[in-house]
């Protein structure tokens, strides 16, 4: 005969009291931007040049860069809000791609 077996381990966890995840939420904290320094002041200045083309907006800043050999990222603020903008460009200056990162669905 068993004397601790299953039911009693069950009966202890659920009398510890047991959470699960939806109970207690865990705290997320956002990333730190990152500000890769590698990427080529000409390809920055192609993603400027090209989001103010794009959204007729003066009122830029970069908020984020990340170098690669192939093609560098950067994330772009616009307007007062600092809306989030994306442009992928070659370290030669070429803008491959701009899109906005705005749910436009939500608007």
């Amino acid at each position: 005969m068993m004397k601790y077996g299953i039911p009693v381990l069950v009966a202890a966890a659920l009398a510890g009291g047991c959470t699960t995840d939806s109970q207690s939420p865990q705290k997320t904290t956002a990333a730190p931007a990152l500000m890769d320094e590698s990427v080529p002041q000409v390809a920055r200045d192609a993603c400027l040049r090209e989001v103010r083309r794009t959204t007729n907006n003066p009122d830029l800043s970069i908020v984020e860069m990340l170098y690669s050999e192939a093609n560098s990222q950067l994330k772009i603020g616009v307007g007062p809000d600092r809306a989030p903008w994306q442009c992928t460009v070659s370290n030669r200056g070429e803008v491959a791609n701009v899109m906005s990162l705005t749910n436009e669905g939500a608007l």
